[in-house]
């Protein structure tokens, strides 16, 4: 998730284990631990696009690195922190649940994350969260500040800490939950017109668990829709995308795309433009969160080929989401149920 989420749920835990003991330095070292696995990104002007899409979400958010950094970290900090005498165990304790926390709410988006590293490279995605969702991460952020301002020896200043640590996880539970309805919206309504398929995408359209995105892979196509829970038609329409596996297939074992298939797991389509290749990776949605006709897909990789013309590079570009007051109008509309 963004960065003031994951700084904000380090803060919570740090203040949850250490906050009576050693006051606001817990929530401060818990706001930069909860960070720490995303400086992956630091090497990404050392690096290509290939290596960069490769590494992100990688080592720094595995359970591997949970386990073998957070004695490191644990130590560093009881040496800045001697006088203090909590211990390094106490601290690692500490760092180990700042970065498991991170890996757990970065799993339920749809990016992926190789929590599991380094045994598989797979990138696991619940996609049962956006990357931004204020309902997750207000109450958390609201209760941390509440409970900063209370004094260290108060019952209540844990309590308030707490609530919102438990606001945030029912939250999650509810994504998880409320995901279970809509796949089997779209499962059922795409098997009802479409009959089989080959595999199926459920994902949050915008910074809600209200209002969902699905795509359906059949035959070189992608279909898409759109769903909010509080929309009473359950049959959908579908929109196909031609995924046009014919314009890679010469290339497919080359670099560029053995990555670009790896990451977006099958859910693209690619197109000829002025005679460049463009690789769109269809899970992160368009600008107009696909209530148009007309919108430019998020994700978007112009493939470079070497003199040999091996496929071995990309340019990755991310337009920005169409904010007009038209569009987000739209999108509210549609958010409650209603079409336009």
């Amino acid at each position: 998730m963004d960065s003031i989420t994951q700084a904000t749920l380090g803060a919570a835990v740090g203040e949850a284990f250490l906050g009576k003991k050693v006051g606001y330095r817990a929530a401060a070292w818990g706001a930069v631990l909860g960070t720490v696995p995303d400086l992956d990104v630091l090497i990404n002007p050392f690096v290509d696009n290939v290596i960069e899409i490769r590494t992100h979400r990688g080592f720094t958010h595995s359970i591997t690195f949970c386990l073998l950094a957070s004695p490191v970290f644990g130590w560093l900090i009881d040496k800045f922190h001697k006088s203090l005498e909590i211990g390094w165990k106490k601290w690692s304790i500490l760092a180990f649940f700042a970065f498991f926390t991170h890996l757990m709410i970065d799993l339920p988006t749809t990016y992926g994350t190789q929590v599991l590293f380094p045994f598989t490279n797979t990138p696991y995605a619940l996609d049962s969260i956006f990357i931004i969702d204020p309902l997750f991460t207000l109450p958390l952020l609201i209760s941390l500040i509440t409970a900063l301002f209370l004094r260290r020896s108060s019952k209540a200043r844990r309590y308030v800490n707490l609530t919102g640590l438990a606001i945030g996880a029912l939250y999650m539970i509810w994504g998880y939950g409320i995901k279970n309805h809509v796949h089997n919206v779209f499962e059922t309504s795409f098997q009802n017109q479409y009959g089989t398929y080959e595999q199926i995408k459920t994902t949050p359209n915008g910074p809600t668990t209200f209002f969902w995105s699905g795509y359906v892979e059949k035959n070189d196509t992608i279909y898409n829709s759109v769903y909010s829970i509080f929309d009473e038609e359950k049959l959908l329409n579908f929109t196909p995308i031609p995924k046009n596996s014919h314009l890679i297939e010469p290339y497919k074992n080359d670099r560029a795309f053995e990555t670009l298939l790896w990451f977006s797991r099958g859910f693209y389509t690619v197109e000829m433009e002025d005679d460049q290749l463009v690789f769109y990776d269809l899970r992160f949605g368009r600008d107009d969160f696909w209530l148009t006709d007309e919108g430019r897909y998020i994700w978007r990789n112009e493939v470079i080929f070497d003199e040999t013309g091996s496929a071995y590079n990309f340019d990755l570009s991310i337009p920005a989401f169409n904010t007009r007051t038209e569009n987000l109008n739209r999108y509210w509309d549609r958010l409650w149920g209603e079409e336009k």
